[in-house]
């Protein structure tokens, strides 16, 4: 497994981690209300630090494990499974954009609004980390 690989496999568990606790804590009974707004904003302090900790502990403990793997520049290869994982992420990104924005126009709340864009760009960022993780495993 490629250095890069290691970092994505990281950085998927570590969405999925921080993401899955701010998601399955939050609460929803007040999603309407201004409190549940704030409770949204004041939230994304622990998931970030849920989110931040394992990715540089697994970026520093690989990069130390393997140093002159993490200093090599993306191949072409690497690029491509970028550019395809990017891609792939990119139309669900766009279609949570507009549904959050129909939402808004039909009288949606500020506190569902803000979480249906989290939800939309933590799923936007799984699909494109799974893809990229999918391309490396099948050897692209």
């Amino acid at each position: 497994m490629s250095f890069r690989e290691k970092i994505h496999w990281v950085a998927f568990l570590s969405l999925i981690l921080g993401f899955g606790w701010y998601f399955l804590s939050y609460p929803w009974a007040v999603a309407n209300t201004r409190a549940g707004m704030l409770t949204s904003v004041w939230m994304l302090i622990p998931t970030t630090i849920i989110f931040l900790v394992p990715m540089v502990a697994g970026t520093v403990w690989f990069a130390i494990r393997t140093p002159k793997e993490a200093n090599l520049k993306e191949d072409e290869r690497e690029k491509t499974i970028h550019l395809k994982g990017t891609h792939a992420a990119y139309y669900p990104l766009v279609l949570g954009i507009w549904a959050n924005i129909f939402a808004l126009i039909n009288g949606l709340s500020y506190g569902w609004s803000v979480n249906i864009l989290m939800a939309t760009l933590v799923s936007a960022e799984l699909i494109r980390v799974g893809a990229q993780l999918h391309l490396y495993r099948r050897g692209y």
